[in-house]
């Protein structure tokens, strides 16, 4: 089956959605903006960890390998949560879209509804191949560190 694209999908036309794909997006949009508000309220938690690791582990110890790895540690949550915050933050855009797109039967919010859900599983599946380029990267140095 071909894919449509830009180039074979003709000038004028759409597509219209029935009740039921109506239905359907709107409980989607209930449910990603669910999904949306416990991202951020993780991302707040994962950001306090990074502020507070700091502090605690500098009260534990003041020696130079500690301070060192508390700073590590401060700035790994930190960018955990700046690579957290843009799959949510899309997810988030995408439940107001839709939702606007439901409301008003607004084709224009319903393409950025979907522009932003597809920019959501891009970033997710760039993350994901990242990782799985990653994960044996940090397998070796962590054998080799160990074998020292």
């Amino acid at each position: 089956m071909e894919e449509p694209t830009k180039s074979n999908l003709q000038e004028g036309k759409s597509i219209d959605l029935q009740s039921d794909g109506i239905d359907y997006l709107n409980e989607a949009r209930k449910w990603s903006m669910f999904l949306a508000i416990l991202g951020f309220i993780s991302l707040g938690f994962i950001l306090l960890a990074a502020i507070f690791m700091g502090v605690i582990f500098r009260l534990i110890g003041d020696d130079t390998l500690h301070s060192s790895f508390t700073i590590a540690m401060s700035v790994m949550y930190l960018v955990i949560g700046v690579l957290y915050f843009f799959p949510i933050y899309y997810l988030l855009k995408f439940s107001q879209k839709s939702r606007d797109a439901v409301r008003d039967h607004n084709s224009n919010s319903l393409s950025e509804a979907i522009g932003n859900l597809k920019s959501h599983y891009k970033f997710l599946g760039i993350m994901s191949i990242v990782m799985i380029v990653l994960y044996p990267l940090f397998l070796v140095v962590f054998f080799l560190m160990g074998a020292f």
